[in-house]
């Protein structure tokens, strides 16, 4: 209290939850039972619900098809990608996928399309200025059934006195860009809103003020759509030494594979629990929105995914478990979203309930720890460095975080944080006084 009221953030808007693992009920509840949105620590929601309905070894697979297999070195009537949701697909992925179907079939060349199949997931009405009104930012991509790099072309920012040189990864051929980036003099600042990104197809614009001394930077842009994806598998079949039969002339397009189609090779994704790690940590939307998605799927793999469904999958679980969260309102699993809301209570009954569960160590280990690393990596209280497991939440007026701690004495807590409205993103102070007055108790 007297953290929030130095930072004069109205105590009416901070709900607190505290309960230690092996306790029958909480010890400190503040406003818990208010329902407010969670941000970022909705992933702990999504996260426990997905290992424990899916597994921690669950994983996706992107496959690889023909009408037939490659006879003298051809494939004839195109190549068909057929994806399942996997979040971690990469450049990388596809240029070994490229060498395995060239090194399996003594394939060397293509003809002719490039078929995209994203049939694992139902149509979505996604805007991607819908949020925040920046569609051009990496996090407001939508989790697509077949994405590659999380639908986002990274840029390298390379300033000198004279210019800012411009570098895309990964090297996509069919990429245009325009630049008009003035070096300026200043401090580094909130140095992303100097810059106006706009995207015309395969044209990337970019123009602005860049100041020099933040050094190198990188960027993330959404850069969702079928020209991206296919670019890039053409691409890594030519690193991978083949050719394409039409050269330049080759098209992608948006098709289902045909039922007599021919599996020619499979990408395995790393598991659930390996991804967690990345998502929690990092705060991934993208990672989260298809983890959320997958749920879906859970009874018919066969069916397409969906927001509905996936909801409905949600709530089932939390029922089957006996919880009965009223209050919850679910929009894409990720917090990024102006209308989640949990109470502090029920985040914090089900954190309890998480650690009990068998997939505790997987959930854990998916958490930034203060002061290591993630977004805890630059909270250096000394009383609960290394001590805790916790996600964070930051959105405008919302400030969260939620986890474990482990007390002086070696005993686990449940800590729930939740702050909405005016003066939120001051809570910081208040937040660390909270994790030591846990890590202190008798």
């Amino acid at each position: 209290m007297q953290a929030l009221q130095s930072e004069n953030v109205p105590v009416e808007n901070v709900s607190i939850y505290v309960q230690r693992v092996d306790a029958p009920q909480a010890l400190l509840t503040y406003q818990s039972d208010v329902p407010r949105n969670p941000a970022s620590v909705m992933k702990l929601v999504t996260s426990y619900a997905a290992l424990d309905l899916l597994g921690p070894s669950y994983r996706w697979k992107t496959q690889f098809y023909g009408l037939n297999q490659p006879q003298q070195g051809k494939l004839k009537g195109g190549i068909w990608i057929k994806g399942s949701g996997d979040p971690a697909l990469n450049t990388a992925h596809l240029i070994e996928a490229a060498s395995e179907l060239k090194q399996k079939y003594g394939l060397d060349e293509i003809c002719c399309e490039i078929y995209l199949d994203n049939s694992a997931y139902a149509p979505q009405n996604f805007d991607p200025a819908s949020f925040d009104g920046k569609p051009t930012r990496a996090y407001n991509a939508p989790a697509e059934a077949l994405m590659v790099n999380q639908q986002a072309i990274r840029l390298q920012l390379i300033p000198s006195s004279e210019k800012v040189t411009v570098v895309a990864y990964p090297s996509w051929q069919w990429l245009i860009k325009r630049t008009d980036i003035k070096p300026v003099v200043g401090e580094c600042g909130d140095w992303k809103n100097g810059l106006q990104i706009k995207r015309e197809g395969r044209v990337l614009n970019l123009r602005g003020e860049y100041p020099m001394s933040c050094g190198n930077k990188y960027l993330d842009v959404n850069w969702q759509g079928t020209e991206y994806v296919g670019g890039l598998f053409y691409s890594a079949w030519e690193q991978a030494g083949g050719r394409w039969a039409l050269a330049d002339g080759t098209q992608t397009r948006m098709e289902s594979v045909p039922e007599n189609a021919t599996l020619l090779v499979e990408h395995t994704s790393p598991t659930l629990a390996e991804m967690l790690r990345e998502m929690n940590k990092t705060s991934n939307n993208v990672m989260a929105r298809a983890l959320y998605l997958s749920l879906s799927r859970l009874n018919d793999p066969l069916q397409a995914a969906s927001i509905a469904k996936s909801e409905l999958m949600m709530k089932t679980w939390l029922q089957n478990k006996g919880f009965n969260f009223d209050e919850l309102v679910l929009e894409n699993g990720a917090g990024l979203s102006r209308i989640e809301r949990i109470s502090a209570s029920h985040l914090g009954v089900l954190l309890g309930d998480a650690f009990r569960s068998p997939v505790m160590a997987e959930l854990t280990a998916s958490l930034p720890i203060y002061g290591v690393d993630g977004s805890l990596s630059k909270r250096k209280d000394a009383g609960v460095f290394g001590r805790a497991h916790l996600k964070t939440g930051s959105l405008d007026s919302v400030r969260s975080l939620a986890g474990y701690v482990l007390d002086a004495k070696g005993r686990y807590w449940s800590v729930v944080f939740i702050a909405n409205g005016a003066k939120s993103e001051a809570t910081r102070p208040a937040q660390d006084a909270l994790l030591n007055w846990v890590y202190q108790q008798d």
